[in-house]
């Protein structure tokens, strides 16, 4: 699988949830956790995959993953390479917004 690109990743977050494609998610946070195998924020993935792919997913069960997702990831930017730390967080704070506006 290619590499997820975070510009990518940021972009389709702030065009809303609803204008990205389950099967696309997917493949998104498939890729994000192959990049971030061994880090908590995958297995953090693999909740809101499983609650994606359920057949009955709730606003609050993916509000749930996306708000810990979020809140990992802006910590995360604290220790991120400089050159990357401010996308990190922009990342983390778009996952916190979009939890936010499921519940």
């Amino acid at each position: 699988m290619s590499q997820i690109d975070i510009n990518t990743t940021i972009s389709a977050l702030q065009q809303g949830l609803t204008s990205i494609p389950v099967k696309q998610a997917v493949t998104v946070i498939e890729g994000w956790q192959q990049q971030l195998q061994g880090n908590p924020i995958a297995e953090e993935l693999g909740k809101l995959k499983t609650a994606l792919t359920s057949g009955n997913a709730t606003g609050a069960s993916l509000a749930e993953a996306l708000s810990a997702i979020g809140k990992s990831t802006t910590e995360a930017a604290q220790s991120a390479d400089p050159s990357a730390a401010a996308k990190v967080k922009e990342l983390g704070q778009l996952l916190s917004q979009a939890a936010s506006s499921l519940k």
